[in-house]
This record gives C-alpha cells, sequence and structure tokens, in this order.
C-alpha cells in the first residue's frame, strides 16, 4: 500500500490500518497467516520534503516454541519513529564517502527511511519489515510466575531444553591404507 506524501495535510494525518479494512493482508500473510493485525501511524511533513512517521504494529505470528517445538502464536507489538526523506543517489565516488555499519547508527532518535522520487512511500513493505525484524531467534511464550510456561504449563524455570547427546568417536580411515595393498 502505498501512502502519497505530498497529499498529507500540514497538520498531520493518522492512519488505523487492520485485518478488516485490508490495507495490507496480503503482504503481511507470509508472515502472520490470517492472524489479526493493528497498525496506528501518523505522518507529519517536516518542511517541503521531509516527513516524521511514527506509530506501531501488534499481530500475532505463527511459530514453533524454541523450547518444545509445538504451534505457539508469538505476540509482535513493533513501535517506530521514523523520518522519511526523499530517495538518494548511492554516489560512492567521492573520498568522504564511506559504508555505514550497524554500529554506528544511533540507538536514540528516529532513524532515517528514504522515500521513491514520486513521493509515495511503501507503507505495506516498511510495516512487513517491522513485523518480521521483531520476531526472535528464539520465540518462546512468556512463562509465568509459576516458572511454567504461558502456553503448554511445562515447567521451564531453571531447565535446560538443549539436546547434548554423547557422539562415538569416529576415526576416519587413513588415505594412505590403499596403498598398503599396492603390489610393485
Amino acid at each position: 500500500m502505498k501512502i502519497r506524501l505530498h497529499e498529507i495535510p500540514e497538520d498531520g494525518q493518522s492512519f488505523q490500518w487492520s485485518k478488516e479494512s485490508a490495507e495490507i493482508n496480503q503482504v503481511l500473510k507470509d508472515l502472520i497467516g490470517d492472524s489479526v493485525y493493528q497498525a496506528d501511524f501518523f505522518i507529519k511533513p517536516l518542511n517541503g520534503r521531509d516527513y516524521e512517521m511514527t506509530g506501531t504494529i501488534q499481530c500475532k505470528v505463527p511459530e514453533l516454541c524454541s523450547r518444545c517445538g509445538i504451534d505457539i502464536a508469538f505476540p509482535v507489538r513493533a513501535k517506530f519513529h521514523e523520518i522519511l526523506i526523499p530517495y538518494q543517489p548511492d554516489d560512492r565516488t567521492s573520498k568522504y564517502s564511506k559504508v555505514n555499519h550497524l554500529s554506528e547508527s544511533a540507538d536514540s532518535g528516529p532513524s532515517v527511511v528514504e522515500y521513491a522520487s514520486d513521493e509515495s512511500f511503501e507503507m505495506g513493505e516498511y510495516l512487513h519489515e517491522q513485523v518480521a525484524i521483531n520476531i526472535p531467534f528464539n520465540p518462546a511464550p512468556p512463562i509465568k510466575e509459576s516458572g511454567d510456561c504461558n502456553d503448554c504449563e511445562m515447567p521451564v524455570r531453571g531447565r535446560s531444553f538443549g539436546y547434548d547427546e554423547e557422539m562415538p568417536e569416529v576415526r576416519p580411515e587413513s588415505p594412505f591404507a590403499a596403498l598398503k595393498n599396492l603390489k610393485i
């Protein structure tokens, strides 16, 4: 779903997208399936070419529990604050240009995202990225105060869920063993 930034009023515009309003159902389908979602965001012009965007997206992602392997609906709540700027060409011929590194990015304040040269912003793809980047590598439901899993009720506090099998030591045959039977 593209948003035409030049059509946003001077005092900004609020957007509320959900499964029922269906703006980005197809875009999010690969991540959330048929689950419900709620995206609330606000875009406001800062000057003639830059825009400020703030908001959240909430949904549940079908995942496998990293502890016990059962299917879970992992909750994702992504909060974002961005400055939208026009597309900047990648001219790396200058002696002052260099590739940014993740360690150089600031942890506080808004990030910067580029929009297309026709002054449209692909909000559906942006929200897709926000959901995807907020899915943890090892998803697991929260733990109750009693130490049990919130979904499967299995005791998890203080328990290791790794699989550590003792592997037998296998000694490979020497590559020179074939030469032993060679007759000259």
